[in-house]
């Protein structure tokens, strides 16, 4: 209880203090003038409030010399509660203002300047699992949306955000989608999704764009106006619903390795530029398996995919190489690639 007490906000805490206090107050003071002036619970009551806001007694007042001793200790400390109440109400409103005014401003700041990250536009159902895995990746994210509330309901107060349209080419223009490395469109109208894709697109030749589709024909669509890859959450649902009673044991293997929530396993993407000394040694003599403790699965060369991959088979420059492994040991394998690799 104390703990939860001491990570509130020193602003709540102010409000809760003054609550209580004047709460005890109201029932101190009502209970003494029920005591002193022989008086019932409301008309004490009555007299309380009466006195608390010094405005003044009329039909009733202290008669006894008790009641007006009670009374006189009852003024002085109502009234300074009261101003204390005031005083704390006008600074909660205010500071919340200026907050609300530093962060915006600050958040502006941080867009201004932002690089190399990834713009979310949308944030539906499939919007909040796309926050969740990049979350958990820990990359720069920036969201698009035109509903601030529903986003602070979920995302952390920090998350970056544009508050509007996504389709409006002026709003992407402020996201720096020319500077961003990905733009995934999540929005539930595939319209919307193609517009956003479109003009991503003529802000940023280079930018990957992931989009979703809600009808099959909206598919090849999205493809024609530039999305790198297009995800169809209705046909990727239906086929893990089917896969998971034919074939369980597979299909949570795959779940289990791209699922975020499970760090033991996961699959991970490593290129290789002109220097590394990997380039031109075959895959036997790389021997990933016993020098990183990760498995290469797959080699992605001219924008073709390479699997089930001979042992004979040399790395070239510009691959990427598909990995699975510990988070930790394929991020070991991305750093030190180039540091004295010596094979096997």
């Amino acid at each position: 209880m104390y703990s939860r007490w001491m990570d509130l906000d020193r602003r709540y805490k102010r409000v809760i203090f003054l609550i209580g206090i004047t709460v005890l107050l109201l029932v101190v003071a009502t209970t003494g003038f029920m005591y002193f002036e022989d008086l019932s619970p409301f008309n004490a009551f009555w007299m309380t409030i009466i006195s608390v806001m010094t405005i003044g007694y009329g039909d009733i007042y202290p008669t006894t010399q008790e009641g007006r001793w009670f009374a006189l200790f009852l003024v002085p400390l109502g009234a300074g509660i009261v101003t204390y109440a005031l005083g704390v109400g006008a600074s909660y409103f205010i500071e919340q203002q200026l907050s609300n005014r530093v962060w915006v401003r600050r958040m502006e700041k941080q867009i201004a300047n932002l690089n190399d990250h990834i713009v979310i536009c949308g944030f539906g159902r499939v919007g909040r699992q796309v926050y969740k895995q990049l979350k958990e990746e820990g990359v720069q994210i920036l969201f698009i949306h035109e509903n601030e509330s529903d986003l602070l309901e979920v995302v952390e107060p920090g998350t970056l955000r544009i508050i509007g349209d996504p389709t409006d080419k002026a709003i992407l223009l402020q996201a720096r989608v020319g500077q961003a490395r990905a733009l995934i469109t999540a929005l539930s109208n595939d319209a919307d999704n193609v517009f956003i894709t479109l003009t991503a697109k003529s802000i940023n030749e280079d930018i990957v764009i992931a989009a979703r589709a809600e009808r099959d024909d909206s598919e090849d669509i999205l493809e024609k106006a530039g999305a790198t890859s297009v995800i169809n959450p209705s046909v990727i649902g239906g086929r893990e619903l089917a896969m998971s009673v034919m074939k369980p044991n597979g299909t949570d293997f795959i779940n289990d390795l791209i699922r975020s929530e499970k760090k033991e396993f996961m699959v991970g993407e490593v290129a290789l530029d002109h220097s590394e000394p990997l380039i031109g040694m075959t895959i036997e003599d790389a021997n990933l398996q016993k020098h990183f403790e990760i498995t290469l699965v797959a080699i992605l060369r001219n924008e073709e995919l390479l699997s089930n991959l001979d042992l004979s088979e040399k790395f070239q420059r510009g691959d990427t190489l598909i990995v699975i492994g510990n988070p930790k040991k394929i991020e070991h394998f991305r750093v030190n690639k180039n540091k004295g690799y010596t094979p096997r």
